[in-house]
C-alpha cells in the first residue's frame, strides 16, 4: 500500500468513528422524547411541599426538576437521580401554588412536564409572628417564639424614635426552635417596639407592636467580695495564687487571668457578695484561658441560688449548708470536709431559705454540625449569658454550684475547675433592707 493509499485509509476510518460517536451522542437542547415523570403523592409542609415519585429507569437521566412561581419570579428546584422525591420551600401563602415537574437528561433537554398542584402549610415566618411573645425586660423588652423546624430566621426589632420614625434597633439571626432573646439597650421611658421576621427566601411577616417602659438595668458595681470563707463546704482553695477577686477584674479574654481551684480541694460551690441587693436581670461569665470556652477546666454548667441576707448565727451548723448532689457524688469527701457520700442531709438547709434561680448551661458551638467557629470566638470574647429569671426577687448573696466541667458531669472527683470572669446586671434601686 502506498503512502496516499494508507492516508486515505486514515481519513476514511476517522470518517466513520466521527460519526458513530456522533450517533451515540445526545443532541443538545429541545425536547426529550420521553414521557413525563410518574408523579405520587404530593405532601404540603410549612411554606410548600414535597414531592414524590418514581425514579425513571433511563441511564441517560441527569436530574428530576421542578419549575414554578413565587412572589411572582420563575424558580426552579432540582432533585438527584438517586431520590424519589423533592421538596418546594420559600412559600408565604396559603393558597394553591401549582408546579411542573421535568425529567432532565445529560444534554440538557427536558421530558414533558407533569403538572401538579399543592396547598402549603403555614409559612415559618407566620409561625414565629403568630407565636410571638413580649414583655418588659431590663433595658428593652423579652421576646419569646417557635421555630418548629429551626430554619434560619431574622428577627428586626424596631423602635419608634423621637422623630416618629420606626427605627431599626437590632437584626437578631436564629435558627433555635423555641427562642427566648432580650433587646435590650433602652432607657425606662415609655417607648413603641416592633417585631418583624424574615427568612432565607425574602419573605417578611407582618409587624407586631408593643408599648411598654422598660426596667432600669445597671452593671452592679464591681469589685464583688469573696464570700467563701464564711460558707461551710465552699471551695476556698486558689491555685498558684489565682484568687477569686480576678473574677472582677475586667480583665477577659488573656492567656491567664482568671481564677482556679487547688485540685484535690474539697467543694464545688463558690459565694459571692454583690455588696448591695439587687434585682437580677442577667450574669455574664467568661471562661478561664483564651478563646477556650469549654476548656481548662472551666464549668460549662451550674446551678444558682440567691438571698437578699445571711444570719451569721446559720455558719455554726454546717450542716445546713450541704447540698445532696455534692455530697453523693463524692465532690465533699477530701479533706478537711470529710463528707461520707451516704450522709443524710438535714430536713432544712439553706434551699430552704435561699431564692433558687434556676440551672444554667452554656451553648455548645462545638457540639454543632458543622462546629461554629466563629460563635466559639464571639463567646470566648463576649462571655457567655445567662437570664435571670424575670420574677426572682432581689438578691445580695450568690451561691453558685458546679454541675458540670468541660462537659463532664457529675464533674470529675478533684474538684478543680475555672473560671475567669463575672459581671453581674440588674436593677440596684430596690430597697436594700
Amino acid at each position: 500500500m502506498n503512502k496516499y493509499s494508507l492516508l486515505a485509509a486514515i481519513i476514511i476510518t476517522g470518517f466513520l468513528f466521527s460519526c458513530r460517536k456522533k450517533d451515540q451522542e445526545p443532541s443538545q437542547g429541545g425536547v426529550w422524547n420521553s414521557g413525563p415523570v410518574e408523579v405520587g403523592t404530593v405532601t404540603p409542609i410549612n411554606g410548600g411541599a414535597t414531592i414524590a415519585y418514581k425514579v425513571p429507569d433511563d441511564n441517560d437521566l441527569l436530574y428530576v426538576m421542578a419549575e414554578y412561581k413565587r412572589n411572582g419570579k420563575m424558580f426552579t428546584d432540582k432533585s438527584s437521580v438517586y431520590n424519589n422525591s423533592l421538596t418546594i420551600e420559600g412559600f408565604d401563602t396559603i393558597g394553591t401554588v401549582a408546579a411542573r415537574i421535568y425529567k432532565v437528561n445529560k444534554a440538557g433537554q427536558r421530558s414533558a412536564g407533569a403538572d401538579v398542584t399543592f396547598t402549603p402549610l403555614q409559612s415559618l415566618v407566620s409561625i414565629a409572628q403568630n407565636s410571638l411573645k413580649l414583655e418588659p425586660g431590663f433595658g428593652g423588652v423579652v421576646a419569646s417564639w417557635n421555630n418548629p423546624k429551626s430554619t434560619p430566621l431574622g428577627v428586626r426589632f424596631m423602635y419608634l424614635d423621637s422623630t416618629n420614625k420606626l427605627t431599626t434597633n437590632q437584626m437578631y439571626f436564629t435558627t433555635v426552635p423555641q427562642e427566648l432573646h432580650a433587646f435590650r439597650g433602652f432607657a425606662p421611658n415609655p417607648t413603641k417596639f416592633a417585631v418583624s421576621f424574615e427568612d432565607k427566601w425574602g419573605n417578611s411577616s407582618d409587624t407586631t407592636y408593643y408599648n411598654t417602659t422598660p426596667f432600669f438595668e445597671t452593671l452592679v458595681p464591681k469589685p464583688y467580695a469573696d464570700y467563701r470563707a464564711n460558707i461551710p463546704y465552699d471551695n476556698t482553695s486558689n491555685l498558684s495564687g489565682r484568687s477569686m477577686p480576678a473574677l472582677w477584674d475586667n480583665i477577659v479574654n488573656t492567656s491567664g487571668s482568671g481564677w482556679l481551684t487547688n485540685p484535690g480541694a474539697p467543694g464545688l460551690s463558690i459565694t459571692i457578695d454583690l455588696k448591695q441587693v439587687v434585682k437580677l436581670s442577667r450574669i455574664i461569665i467568661w471562661g478561664y484561658h483564651i478563646n477556650s470556652p469549654y476548656g481548662q477546666a472551666n464549668f460549662t454548667q451550674f446551678e444558682l441560688w440567691g438571698v437578699n441576707k445571711i444570719d451569721p448565727a446559720l455558719f455554726a451548723n454546717k450542716p445546713y449548708w450541704l447540698d445532696s448532689m455534692s455530697v453523693v457524688n463524692g465532690a465533699l469527701s477530701p479533706a478537711p470536709a470529710n463528707i461520707n457520700p451516704t450522709t443524710v442531709l438535714p430536713d432544712v438547709t439553706f434551699k430552704n431559705d435561699w431564692q433558687y434561680l434556676g440551672w444554667y448551661a452554656i451553648t455548645r458551638y462545638d457540639k454543632m454540625v458543622p462546629v461554629d467557629q466563629q460563635a466559639i470566638l464571639n463567646l470566648s470574647q463576649n462571655g457567655m449569658e445567662y437570664t435571670m429569671p424575670l420574677d426572682a426577687k432581689p438578691v445580695r448573696y450568690l451561691r453558685l454550684f458546679v454541675r458540670e466541667i468541660t462537659g463532664t458531669m457529675p464533674p470529675p472527683a478533684n474538684n478543680y475547675f475555672s473560671c475567669g470572669e463575672i459581671s453581674v446586671y440588674g436593677d440596684n434601686t430596690v430597697p436594700q433592707q
